[in-house]
Order: structure tokens, then C-alpha cells, then sequence
């Protein structure tokens, strides 16, 4: 009877001071878990837009710093997706291990309730979800636009160093470029054979022995050539043919990436100017931007809601579930949740549904099962199947079905 009152006393002593250790245990592990999951699906997501941006690059003889900065550029609109699935999957993994290591056992068995275990939790939650606002409001609009004038810019660009050898180079219009090799130390073009059309009625083939691309005082970009001649065929008829020491071939390009203006889209906006196109903007395009204003707005909304679902799924862990169980449920809610997401999203592009239903519903229905589990948890009862038991069952129902 004393042993009892002892640890009664003990547990509300507990309970009137915050568990420093535990709550930090549980928020670094779950912290840890969440941004090893966000770098592993952001990295997953973007991996065919990196190989695409690589070969861009190269096509276009762009350097490493510019491909760094396009990858860097369109991070910020992939993560938009993988941060309520790194938060989910996070929590889930982390309860998971903690149920496998019978340390959840433990901790209810002392007497900690599911609140005090969510607190740790929530911060995090918390944490996810004001980057999720900084993300949607701030970081991919300016993103979004940088990314899209650099790109724009690397497409319009030609570098005229990046010449194959024995092969018809065909990237500047107008202009047939053949070379039989490129000294790698020097940078020189030797055998070089072009073909100048830019001028239909002025066409002219060009031999040399050599040639030095440079790039001329307005910035364009040219070929000096030594040691050949021009063929051409005069508008009577008559052949051509002059021999040269040094002749300079302008290109007409612009080396590098070409400086790309243009006006800002309606998913590029910021917060101010997004609000002031809503008051202002021209009618027939108030729907998109309602349908912009909503998407910044439920996606956060979502972050928040996929983390709180996570607790209440996460404690119904035991240590029969495995770990695969939060690959599972984390992979079934994020299909679920982001279906809808998609589906209001689509009905309010077609105008079948104001866009305030269209992002808001889902996440309503959402919001409601995630109470619903919560008040079930807390009440000592599990929505999750014992898959393990469940198997069991039914194979000794087949058995002795058989044995009769």
C-alpha cells in the first residue's frame, strides 16, 4: 500500500513540473527524422528535373554556378509537396522505432498522458508549418520567377566555344560549323569548314586552318580565322574564290546567357501584390488569382493538419506493427489528402466549384478524422488493425475449419 501511494505521489509531482529530457528527447528525434525525410523525398521529387537541368546545361555549355543556381531555384517548388510528407513520415518513423524499443510502453506506463507526449510534437508541427507559409508566400513566387528568367535566358543563349568535332554544329542560325579537332590547352578550332548562309543570296564557304573564337567590343562573339579563303557564287553566276591570311567572322551572338525581361505571372506574385490584383486586377482574371490566394493558404494549412494526424497515428504503434507500418500509413493518408487537394484544385480551375470549397474541404475532412483519432487515442482505443493478429486469427480459422 505505501509502494502504491509512493508512486501516485510521484506521478503527480511529474505532473506539475514540464519533462524537460523527455519532451527534448522526443522533439530532436522527431526533428531529426523529419529533415533526413524532407533532404531524401525533396532529392527523390526533383531528381528528373536535376538530370533535365544537366543536360540543358551542357547543351548549352552553361557553368557549374549557373546549374547550381537553376537547381537551387526550383528546390523551393518541390518542397512545397514534400514537406507535409516529410513531417508525417518523420513523426510515424519515430514512434515506430520508439514502439519497437517498448519505450512507448514506458512512457504511458508512467503515467504520461498523449497531450504531454504531443507537446514536444506540436513545436515541431509548429515549426513545419510557419516554413511551409514562409515557402508558399514568400520563397517559390521569387523563386518561381528567377528560375524561369534564367532558363529563358540559357535557352535564347549559344556558345560558340562548345563546338563538336566532325560534326555539322547547326546551333547559331544560318551558320554550318565542321572542325576536325579543338586543342585543349589553347582553345584553337583546327581544320575549321563553315558554311554562311545568314544571307541567302550572299552565301559563302569558308576553309581555315585555324581559328580563335573571342568575343568583340559590343560583347558579340566571332571566329578569327588564319591561313584559308571564301568560295562563293556571284548573283551572275560566276564563281569566287579568295585566299586570306586573317579574316574575323562575326557570329552575331552573344556569348553566355542572354539578360531575359518579362512580366510577372499570377503565381509569381507576392503577398502585396497578389492582394492588389485581387482588389484590382482585371475581372476575367480574378478566378485564377482566388484560385492562387487559396492554394498558398491550404497547403501550409495541410502541413499542419499531416502533423497532427501523425501523433495520434503514431502512438498506436506497438511493437508488432513494424516499421513498414509508417511507410504505409503515411503513403495512404498523403494519397488520400492530396487526391482531394487535387481534385478541388481541378474543379475550381473548371469553375465547378468556388475555389474556397475546392482547397477547403479536403482539409476540413481532414482536420475532422485527425480529431476524431485523437479523441479515440485518448480514450485507450485504436483505429489501426493488428495486421499480425488479424493474419493470426484467420489462419487458425482455417485450420481448424480444415481439422473438422
Amino acid at each position: 500500500m505505501y509502494t502504491v501511494t509512493t508512486r501516485q505521489a510521484k506521478i503527480k509531482d511529474d505532473n506539475l513540473f514540464p519533462m524537460n529530457r523527455l519532451s527534448r528527447y522526443i522533439f530532436a528525434d522527431c526533428a531529426q527524422t523529419s529533415l533526413m525525410s524532407l533532404g531524401t523525398l525533396t532529392f527523390l521529387v526533383m531528381l528528373p528535373q536535376v538530370l533535365l537541368l544537366i543536360d540543358l546545361s551542357i547543351n548549352k555549355g552553361a557553368s557549374f554556378d549557373v546549374l547550381r543556381q537553376l537547381i537551387l531555384l526550383a528546390t523551393p517548388q518541390f518542397m512545397v509537396g514534400t514537406l507535409p510528407m516529410a513531417l508525417l513520415s518523420g513523426i510515424l518513423l519515430t514512434m515506430g522505432r520508439m514502439a519497437q524499443d517498448n519505450e512507448l510502453i514506458v512512457i504511458k506506463a508512467s503515467g504520461v498522458s498523449i497531450w504531454q507526449i504531443s507537446r514536444p510534437i506540436g513545436l515541431l508541427i509548429a515549426i513545419f508549418t510557419l516554413f511551409s507559409l514562409l515557402l508558399n508566400w514568400i520563397w517559390v513566387p521569387h523563386a518561381f520567377y528567377e528560375f524561369k528568367i534564367l532558363k529563358k535566358s540559357l535557352m535564347s543563349s549559344t556558345n560558340a566555344m562548345q563546338i563538336q568535332p566532325r560534326i555539322f554544329n547547326q546551333d547559331i542560325p544560318g551558320l554550318t560549323i565542321t572542325i576536325d579537332h579543338q586543342d585543349p590547352k589553347t582553345g584553337y578550332l583546327e581544320g575549321v569548314l563553315i558554311h554562311d548562309a545568314r544571307i541567302p543570296a550572299e552565301a559563302v564557304t569558308i576553309t581555315a586552318r585555324r581559328a580563335q573564337p573571342h568575343t568583340r567590343a559590343d560583347k558579340k562573339a566571332a571566329l578569327f580565322l588564319e591561313d584559308g579563303s571564301r568560295h562563293w557564287v556571284t548573283p551572275s553566276g560566276h564563281y569566287r574564290h579568295l585566299q586570306f591570311t586573317s579574316f574575323d567572322l562575326g557570329l552575331d551572338i552573344i556569348l553566355g546567357l542572354i539578360p531575359q525581361h518579362r512580366t510577372e505571372e499570377i503565381d509569381e506574385l507576392n503577398p502585396i501584390k497578389l492582394y492588389q490584383f485581387l482588389q484590382n486586377g482585371p475581372p476575367e482574371r480574378l478566378h485564377e488569382a482566388r484560385i492562387e490566394w487559396h492554394r498558398r493558404l491550404a497547403f501550409p494549412v495541410a502541413t499542419l493538419i499531416m502533423g497532427l494526424l501523425a501523433i495520434p497515428l503514431g502512438l498506436q504503434h506497438s511493437h508488432r506493427s513494424g516499421r513498414g507500418y509508417a511507410f504505409i500509413t503515411a503513403l495512404l493518408v498523403l494519397i488520400l489528402h492530396f487526391l482531394l487537394l487535387a481534385s478541388g484544385e481541378a474543379m475550381a480551375n473548371k469553375q465547378l466549384i468556388p475555389p474556397l470549397l475546392g482547397f477547403w474541404l479536403p482539409n476540413l475532412g481532414m482536420a475532422g478524422l485527425t480529431a476524431y483519432i485523437f479523441f479515440l487515442t485518448d480514450q485507450g482505443r485504436t483505429t489501426i488493425l493488428d495486421t499480425q493478429r488479424l493474419f493470426q486469427t484467420r489462419f487458425r480459422f482455417s485450420l481448424s475449419k480444415g481439422e473438422r
